[in-house]
């Protein structure tokens, strides 16, 4: 009897993939990763890296997340920080004037009854907007003092 034990997964595979995460439905793509990231946390780690999620908007450069900033609506903006993480919520905040955050939070108080379908589909304009700012290297990934342009 031959046993299928899995082969480690290469560099081009890694690749392709992302490449197919990258256009799946946000929750399902972190649902895979959760679960992937317990049977193999080395491949995981890598597919994070690769993919760019709302949430790796935390990890971007202050310039390029102010460019951001006035290239969405301020509705995108709200619908999508609904439930976000503390510290991308933070970044947010200390790339925006005073006035843009009180236009926010009156704007936060309207979209308080969005649903997760709403909140997915701005976050996802939002991704958008970035990877064509990172396309044309006016937004960067930072991890730890480095500058990472994100390459599709």
């Amino acid at each position: 009897m031959v046993k299928n034990t899995p082969q480690p997964l290469g560099r081009k595979g890694i690749d392709i993939l992302a490449n197919i995460m990258q256009h799946m439905q946000p929750l399902k793509m972190r649902t895979l990763l959760r679960n992937l990231s317990s049977a193999e946390p080395r491949i995981a780690e890598q597919l994070q890296k690769m993919i760019f999620s709302f949430e790796r908007l935390a990890a971007c450069d202050d310039r390029g997340l102010q460019k951001l900033l006035r290239q969405i609506s301020i509705r995108d903006l709200a619908l999508s920080l609904r439930d976000a993480d503390e510290v991308l919520l933070e970044r947010m905040a200390n790339n925006m004037s005073r006035r843009s955050i009180e236009d926010l939070r009156l704007e936060i108080s309207h979209a308080a009854a969005a649903r997760p379908p709403e909140v997915e589909a701005a976050r996802q304009r939002i991704v958008n907007t970035a990877r064509q700012l990172i396309d044309r290297s006016e937004m960067y990934l930072q991890s730890g003092n480095q500058r990472d342009e994100l390459i599709d």
